[in-house]
């Protein structure tokens, strides 16, 4: 950038001016997420009676700032979310959270469709969670 100033024999105030609208648009744009979760999705497919089913999900906060991730309870009692370790996230650190389909009993047969909240400070974010909890004998006919 200052290489480019020179060549264009720009002032030290227009050098200024520049830096301060990169910024601003950069705090103005309403696509910045401040967190990262990947999957977006989680999709356990078939899940047999008498199993549970887990899935890893990576949280990466990408803001500069420090956050703290609170993920609220599901209504789905078969559904259980829970982070891998607790207390704040630095920016560029990766929490990790354990999504478990938990079929115990005969009476979880159904499907699981359930969006997961993840809450930070400012903003709250949506993971969809979709799973069939099937009998053993279904679940062989599906293979």
């Amino acid at each position: 950038m200052i290489q480019q100033a020179i060549e264009k024999k720009q002032t030290f105030s227009e050098l200024i001016n520049q830096a301060n609208s990169m910024v601003t648009s950069v705090l103005h744009d309403n696509l910045k997420r401040s967190i990262n979760i990947m999957p977006s999705v989680v999709k356990f497919g078939l899940v047999q009676v008498g199993q549970d089913s887990e899935v890893y999900v990576t949280v990466k906060n990408e803001d500069s700032l420090s956050c703290r991730l609170h993920v609220k309870p599901c209504s789905d009692k078969r559904l259980v979310v829970k982070q891998e370790t607790y207390g704040p996230v630095a920016p560029g650190m990766v929490r990790r959270l354990i999504v478990t389909i938990s079929a115990k009993s005969e009476d979880a047969v159904g499907k699981v469709k359930e969006e997961v909240q993840i809450v930070t400070k400012s903003d709250i974010f949506k993971l969809k969670v979709e799973a069939e909890v099937v009998t053993p004998q279904d679940y062989e006919a599906r293979q």
